[in-house]
């Protein structure tokens, strides 16, 4: 299996950045897998879409090379890992930018023919830090906002059925036995992952 963590505002060590090494330790533990750590901030990717991005879009230009080189390494991977601190209740700008310009028509959407696009098949997996409680997030709807506009909006319109989000909350608390938890419990959903049968569990 090939693994492609995508962290995003979430540098090496940051508690988002370290939540997704363990979940990833817990599929691994399951067996042997590849895996492929991109680190968007320190990879300088450009999130804004360009004057090339827009042409291509429309038919008038070839893809920016950045954006082909994050294509391929998706499609090499058979599970995506997302790991980013949720911001104003949606990704950072860094991966709503990376979606924006990686996730082409003719690649992610609109192949035509009835074809699926590239990402149909792959299994993504969100790890989400937030700093406020999950009284919050349920009796707002932000949770439910998430599921809306990114596991649906995003990747099921994309041709990804299997997505699911764990969101590990209230984590600007000071409360370091439930960071503790946090990463006990993110390494528990990756062996869940990797577990036989366990599927609905992961």
């Amino acid at each position: 299996m090939n693994i492609l963590v995508i962290a995003a505002s979430a540098p090496a060590g940051s508690y988002s950045a370290t939540l997704a090494e363990r979940y990833v330790a817990g599929v691994l533990a399951g067996g042997r897998a590849r895996v492929v750590w991109a680190d968007l901030d320190a990879e300088s990717f450009d999130p804004r879409m360009t004057a090339a991005d827009l042409a291509f879009y429309r038919g008038n230009g070839n893809l920016p090379g950045d954006a082909r080189r994050e294509q391929l390494r998706v499609e090499a991977a058979d599970l995506i890992v997302l790991a980013f601190p949720v911001y104003w209740w949606s990704m950072p700008a860094l991966v709503k930018g990376w979606i924006d310009r990686v996730f082409t028509k003719g690649w992610a959407f609109g192949v035509g023919d009835g074809q699926p696009g590239r990402l149909a098949g792959k299994r993504v997996r969100l790890i989400a830090t937030g700093g406020a409680g999950a009284q919050a997030y349920d009796g707002h709807g932000y949770r439910a906002a998430i599921a809306t506009q990114i596991e649906h909006g995003v990747f099921h319109y994309s041709g990804v059925s299997d997505v699911r989000t764990h969101l590990f909350l209230d984590v600007e608390s000071g409360d370091d036995e439930a960071r503790v938890r946090g990463l006990s419990d993110a390494h528990a959903l990756g062996l869940s992952y990797a577990a036989p049968g366990s599927r609905a569990a992961r």
